[in-house]
């Protein structure tokens, strides 16, 4: 193994999970805010579920955009314009002096969040060598829980002395110091490799269009595939994170502080088996285990919210609650970077998220709307059995794990036989 190559990956790792770390303490904050959002402008709970739609409509806009533009301008370029965008926009967030507005402000956090995934993923994948690609891309996911940490810690300082306004403006300090540390990274050499070939063809990088992402057979089952995985992915994350501590702050009768400690618990449950599951999915492959990740995210949601008991909810959780929120997302991600060929990868991702994710702009209001029928309860059970459509996803694929990138691309796109089978 190129020990040269660890080390460029772990640093991508790094980097890249910075910039995740951020969009998820951007995404988490607004949850976290809400029953103070909802006070400071007498919202309902429907307008508050708009909100986080509108936030999700420019996240699909922006996974798509950046996704397409990454295979244009870079991996590292892109990665930067993508958080400086959004950095500035949450700081602004605060100075919303109308719900109308802080749907505005949301929806624009979306576009330039919505980068940070497909691109993170992308350069990550193309960085890690092959044995170790599964562990790498753990390595980068867990910035979201621990940007989920960070938002609930900051949270906890700065809500009720300052607001939920504050919460929002603390936000441009963490942002401007991952844009500054990111310019340490180096551009991904697969992708140059690419470029360099085009020049030699003498072609441009407009030759390589988001449109090749639907022009064969293979690469539409991919992005079916890729499709499929993303459903569920988005639509379980979603209608979960906009209402979990409402959920428990009403239904569990815990005080905030209290939902804040449980989420905490949860969150650090979350890392350590997404690192497990990461370096597990090198060794057992990445179908079998995602299959079992996803019956565990789909059981255990329903026995999470099928009790009043915070001790039982809790106990469940610890489990149930990473495989929902990280250990599927964690599979997913590193399948889906690694199926799309180095030319079309970063468009090839965004649009399988893209996609995928338009179930979940109507996530938080289908949640809501199900939650004055049902409860928030009968809301989260249904969204349980949205996973059926991931194990779907990856029977449809092959197995990756141990395969370069450019193996896996032979395999998928010229029809050879599986090099894991020609190796056994």
């Amino acid at each position: 193994m190129d020990q040269e190559n660890v080390r460029d990956g772990v640093a991508t790792s790094i980097l890249a999970g910075l910039g995740w770390l951020f969009d998820s303490f951007v995404i988490n904050i607004y949850a976290l805010a809400l029953p103070f959002i909802a006070v400071s402008f007498h919202a309902k709970p429907l307008a508050l579920g708009f909100i986080a739609s509108l936030f999700l409509f420019g996240y699909t806009i922006g996974t798509i955009g950046f996704g397409i533009l990454t295979d244009y301008l870079g991996r590292k370029r892109t990665l930067s314009l993508s958080i400086a965008g959004y950095a500035v926009v949450t700081a602004l967030t605060a100075l919303s002096w109308s719900i109308g507005v802080l749907g505005v402000m949301r929806f624009l956090t979306g576009v330039g969040g919505g980068g940070e995934l497909p691109v993170g993923a992308t350069f990550t994948a193309e960085m890690w060598p092959a044995k170790r690609r599964g562990w790498g891309m753990a390595i980068m996911y867990v910035g979201y829980p621990l940007g989920y940490l960070l938002a609930i810690g900051l949270t906890a300082l700065v809500i009720h002395p300052v607001g939920w306004r504050g919460v929002f403006a603390v936000a441009l300090i963490p942002g401007v110091l991952i844009w500054a540390v990111r310019k340490l990274l180096k551009e991904s050499p697969r992708f140059e490799a690419v470029q360099q070939r085009l020049v030699k063809a003498k072609a441009t990088r407009t030759h390589v269009r988001a449109r090749e992402v639907i022009r064969t057979r293979q690469s539409r089952r991919h992005l079916l595939m890729g499709i499929l995985i993303y459903i569920p992915l988005a639509y379980c994350y979603y209608a979960l994170a906009v209402f979990l501590p409402t959920y428990m702050k009403t239904v569990l009768n815990l005080t905030y502080g209290h939902v804040l400690l449980d989420l905490t618990w949860l969150t650090l449950s979350y890392i350590v088996l997404v690192m497990l599951v990461g370096w597990l999915s090198d060794i057992i492959g990445r179908k079998p285990l995602s299959v079992a990740c996803a019956i565990i995210a789909g059981v255990g949601g329903v026995l999470m919210f099928d009790t009043r008991s915070p001790a039982t909810f809790m106990t469940i959780g610890m489990i149930a609650y990473p495989a929902w929120a990280g250990l599927t997302w964690t599979l997913g991600i590193t399948y889906v970077s690694e199926i799309f060929p180095t030319a079309i990868r970063g468009s090839g991702f965004g649009l399988s998220v893209g996609v995928g994710r338009i179930t979940s702009i109507f996530a938080p209001l289908i949640a809501g709307g199900l939650a004055t029928t049902m409860g928030l309860a009968g809301s989260f059970k249904i969204a349980a059995l949205v996973w059926a459509l991931y194990i779907v996803g990856f029977i449809l694929g092959k197995e990756t794990k141990g395969l370069t990138l450019e193996e896996i691309e032979v395999m998928e796109t010229q029809g050879v036989p599986d090099p894991l089978e020609r190796r056994a």
